[in-house]
């Protein structure tokens, strides 16, 4: 997206802009004059949509259906663009350039991006978290001629930007060199809050896609044409074999549980961890749980318990 900074004047309002570094997140870049057309046949959702300049929720899946990671897809005049989690950058990429085919596409990391939120209101404000400051306040977005960036509507209240280092720290004034103290955690504490799962490497291709409830946050179509994994996830759908979904946990204080550990109820594994972050008041974590276990207090494998919480939407 080009964004063209007029020269500012004494009679504009002035504007706060809040961000921090988001290390953790990365992004592949598609293009080619085939890429919307290519990742249609590639994931979950409706690449057509992206024409009108909306932010796309969507998974890319290994042909049995199973989850490789979780996208959010933005499509500029010059390509298609991927956010992800960083360690899992590799493995996409790799895995989308064995469908390409004739295809006039190419699958790139976009390595010269960066990320960050950025936002018109404290960080603390924004996701509702106590205890952060907002990183760095400008009077105004400085004015340093035509930037080209993206910008994903990642969740509510919720804008990632990914642009080159330099017009970043243009835009934002954040040292590039250093992040957020705990970021990571927050940024994830408020992902799980919100009921939005991320696969990481540790969880590539785990789960199907309704076990993460994607079919529950609009990260499906299920009028789209065929996709890689699209037989599977249409099945499941249809058939009614959604026996495991995605529930919100709390922990007491203590480390955060990693990918795939189990819980468990009356001494048997009912449910894995798909995520966890650390908060001043304990531990937020989302779990693929078998339904017969909703709504239960189950016991973490180091003996905490992992009370329910209830999600934002009905699962």
């Amino acid at each position: 997206m080009q964004v063209n900074s007029a020269p500012n004047t004494m009679n504009e309002p002035t504007q706060s802009i809040h961000a921090a570094l988001l290390p953790f997140l990365g992004v592949l870049r598609i293009h080619g004059e085939d890429a919307a057309r290519f990742l249609q046949g590639q994931v979950t959702h409706d690449t057509s949509l992206l024409a009108d300049g909306r932010t796309l929720l969507a998974a890319c899946n290994t042909p049995q259906g199973r989850v490789i990671a979780t996208l959010r897809l933005r499509q500029t005049e010059d390509a298609v663009y991927a956010l992800m989690p960083a360690d899992l950058l590799e493995r996409v990429a790799a895995h989308l350039r064995r469908f390409v085919l004739r295809a006039k596409v190419n699958v790139q990391i976009a390595a010269d991006l960066q990320a960050a939120w950025v936002g018109g209101r404290p960080f603390s404000e924004t996701l509702a978290i106590e205890g952060y400051d907002a990183t760095r306040t400008l009077s105004a977005i400085p004015q340093s001629g035509a930037t080209e960036l993206v910008s994903f509507d990642y969740g509510a209240d919720r804008q990632v930007v990914a642009a080159p280092g330099g017009a970043l720290r243009a835009i934002t004034g954040l040292s590039l060199s250093k992040s957020l103290p705990g970021i990571e955690d927050e940024w994830w504490a408020a992902d799980i809050a919100a009921g939005l799962p991320t696969v990481f490497s540790a969880s590539s291709e785990a789960f199907v896609p309704q076990m993460l409830n994607l079919d529950l946050i609009d990260g499906i179509s299920f009028g789209k044409g065929c996709y890689t994994g699209q037989e599977i996830v249409a099945r499941t759908q249809h058939l009614g074999r959604i026996k495991r979904r995605t529930f919100h946990y709390r922990l007491a204080s203590g480390q955060a549980l990693p990918p795939l550990a189990g819980l468990l109820l009356d001494g048997t594994k009912v449910a894995e961890v798909v995520m966890s972050a650390v908060r001043h008041d304990g531990v937020e974590l989302l779990a693929v749980t078998s339904l017969d276990a909703r709504d239960r207090t189950l016991v973490a494998e180091d003996g905490r318990e992992a009370v329910p919480v209830a999600l934002p939407y009905a699962a």
